[in-house]
């Protein structure tokens, strides 16, 4: 099993993922979000498809809390994810972030994911923020994932580029692997924001379902994200993506609606 395939449910966390929740708080108060997608997988792997469900509630001027539930198919194995997470403005410059979450089915979403992540703002005007996060996944069939990851984003007028990397190790054999990723982001809240990400490295595990654990290969990913405000309040989000690994390719589409408050 690896943490790769895990991606999708991070971007659910938030479409715009961890630059999002690493700047300071300014824009909407929260939001609830709405989306679906489909994945079509070749070599007859199994397409993906799915629906979620996203809220994030701020509860006071330091705590922000994220839910998450999802229903999917993919590799042929349905099943259901519910995910917490909360964040902690614990210092002017310093913050937290804890993510617990779980899912049923055979071999696809892991029986337990936890992360938690620790950022610091720098500069006169904080818009510089590093962080260092930890991982465990408990995943299907005996196989678990431990993994650390760094990273930072600068923010600067009308941009956010963020650059990081992660090392993970999957069990059983401690098979080791890294992986890198770049993103930017650009517009403002209440009008438009887009997001570029790319990522490429090497992956452990993976359980599709085929009879066989695929093993200690590379792949690489590109995605394009929006959100696109039709009010002040309501809008339209969209994310495609394209995966490849030696095994198969998955090309994806989600398309969804929230509201800010």
């Amino acid at each position: 099993m690896t943490l790769h395939r895990l991606a999708l449910l991070g971007a659910l966390w938030a479409t715009l993922a961890f630059p999002a929740r690493a700047q300071q708080p300014t824009g909407p108060a929260g939001w609830v979000q709405a989306e679906g997608y489909y994945h079509p997988v070749t070599n007859d792997f199994g397409d993906w498809k799915g629906l979620g469900l996203q809220l994030h509630a701020p509860v006071g001027s330091r705590t922000v809390w994220d839910l998450t539930g999802l229903v999917q198919e993919a590799f042929n194995d349905r099943g259901v994810w519910l995910g917490a997470g909360n964040r902690y403005q614990f210092h002017r410059d310093w913050f937290s972030y804890v993510a617990v979450g779980g899912g049923t089915g055979q071999y696809h979403l892991p029986d337990l994911r936890t992360d938690l992540t620790i950022g610091k703002s720098w500069l006169d005007r904080r818009n510089l923020v590093t962080m260092v996060s930890g991982t465990y996944v408990n995943a299907k069939r005996g196989y678990s994932d431990v993994a650390l990851q760094g990273s930072s984003v600068v923010y600067l007028p009308g941009v956010a580029i963020e650059a990081g990397g992660r090392i993970n190790w999957s069990y059983p054999n401690a098979v080791s692997s890294g992986r890198g990723f770049a993103a930017v982001t650009v517009g403002r809240e209440r009008h438009r924001v887009l997001v570029l990400r790319g990522s490429g490295g090497g992956e452990g595990y993976q359980l599709t379902g085929t009879g066989q654990t695929e093993r200690l290969f590379t792949s690489w990913e590109g995605s394009i994200a929006w959100r696109e405000w039709v009010s002040q309040s309501v809008g339209l989000v969209g994310r495609v993506e394209y995966y490849d690994n030696p095994f198969y390719a998955r090309t994806g589409l989600t398309l969804g609606v929230f509201r800010h408050w």
